[in-house]
């Protein structure tokens, strides 16, 4: 057993479970040397640090462990990663009895409930699937015309070998079926070689006609939106907006705030930005229902008390959130940050002034992202006398500095503030009378 193994031991017997960051690591190499068995995997808790320890093979493991740190840290049980993110999915085994279902009694399925928003399902189709149901729906449409093109002219006659002289084609120099097909291609498109052609004997000729050069432009149509509208989806546009990576806590105005950081990168900013917030948590009510997952609304804004949340992005932004009776942070201390479990989601939504399409934006900190007793150094805007104008600084987004933020609560720092005001009250009223 090495050092870094009983290390580990040491800690398991002391705290009941190994820390994460003391996880011992396996190399690979020539020697075979002895490893302690693991004990039994603690259980897991939601949003907790306990999350990061995993037996499995992991690429970025390395003897160093920095590299092993990183990839934990973003491999956390969070509902939104830091890059926004939503870290949800369907259970498979739901997925395949509802897809059995289906084909038994002929209930409606989730298959049947995307195909019936035909458009959006499109839309969100890889480029891959996209492209293959652009061609696909031009072929079979031609190969379609091209069978009907066929049938009409082996009822009227026109392909057999031996015709009179006197025999009116409903189409002129179509002998099979690959004439046939050519010709529902140049139809469909009108392209015109003026090889083949249509004729006035034929009058169902003419309505075949006339049927596919209006589907044509429907699939044309359809097609052209579905491509332009994937081409105009603002898929990337989220990669421009930079959250802080860490969300603070501090004291303004005698009041107690959760701050975070926000920058649009593009010169061509958002217009309507707006932010909300939610906390991910464990509820318990009065009547002992549990809620493992609940959604707590957090109000946000860009003014210094948390409100309007509404704002510019000419240059980085702070957001607000005021820790008052409303918040759920209300009865948490330094202390109690650093074992309580929740999730704070943040969303930004924007219309881009390219495209007029509504992007949104998350991002997600957990209590060990949180910092107490920081504030962020207002140098990402300074005025350049030499170029007449506001030079803005990205790379000094996560800058903070220490404050004097008090430890406790901010119920409890709203009483000590009442009950120290109350005595004032009171000694000025004696010494009044």
């Amino acid at each position: 057993m090495t050092e870094q193994d009983r290390l580990v031991w040491h800690d398991i017997k002391a705290n009941g479970s190994a820390s994460p960051l003391s996880t011992p690591v396996h190399s690979s190499g020539s020697g075979s040397a002895a490893l302690a068995p693991h004990p039994p995997a603690p259980a897991v808790r939601p949003f907790s640090a306990s999350g990061l320890v995993h037996h499995i093979w992991n690429p970025f493991r390395k003897k160093s462990g920095i590299l092993g740190v990183i990839y934990a840290q973003s491999k956390r049980n969070r509902v939104v990663s830091k890059h926004g993110k939503l870290n949800t999915f369907r259970r498979p085994d739901e997925m395949e009895e509802q897809h059995r279902w289906y084909f038994i009694v002929k209930i409606d399925s989730w298959r049947t409930r995307y195909l019936k928003d035909f458009f959006i399902s499109m839309i969100d189709f890889p480029w891959s699937w996209t492209l293959l149901g652009f061609a696909g729906s031009f072929i079979l449409s031609w190969l379609a015309f091209a069978a009907l093109w066929y049938l009409l002219l082996l009822y009227h006659g026109d392909l057999l070998e031996d015709l009179e002289p006197n025999h009116k084609a409903c189409v002129d120099n179509v002998k099979d079926f690959t004439s046939c097909f050519l010709f529902s291609l140049e139809t469909q498109h009108t392209i015109g070689y003026g090889v083949r052609a249509t004729t006035e004997h034929c009058p169902l000729a003419v309505i075949i006609m006339s049927v596919q050069s209006i589907f044509g432009v429907m699939i044309q149509a359809c097609m052209a939106g579905i491509v332009f509208a994937k081409f105009t989806k603002p898929t990337m546009r989220a990669e421009t907006i930079l959250f802080s990576k860490n969300a603070l806590i501090t004291l303004r105005n005698g009041s107690f705030y959760l701050i975070c950081r926000v920058a649009d990168l593009r010169p061509n900013h958002l217009l309507e930005a707006h932010v909300s917030g939610h906390m991910v948590k464990h509820m318990l009510t009065q009547e002992g229902e549990e809620i493992p997952y609940h959604l707590h609304r957090m109000e946000f804004g860009a003014e210094i008390d948390g409100s309007q949340d509404f704002f510019q992005m000419f240059w980085p932004t702070i957001l607000s959130h005021k820790i008052d009776e409303d918040s759920p942070l209300w009865n948490i201390s330094h202390r109690d940050l650093s074992t309580s479990s929740f999730e704070v989601v943040l969303t930004m939504e924007g219309i881009t002034p390219e495209t007029g399409n509504t992007i949104q934006v998350r991002t997600s900190y957990l209590p060990n992202e949180i910092l107490w007793g920081y504030r962020f150094i207002h140098n990402c805007v300074v005025y350049n006398k030499e170029a007449s104008k506001y030079e803005v600084s990205f790379t000094n987004l996560n800058m903070h500095v220490a404050d004097r933020t008090p430890r406790c609560s901010a119920k409890e720092f709203s009483s000590r503030r009442e009950s120290t005001a109350s005595i004032s009250s009171s000694e000025s009223l004696t010494a009044h009378l």
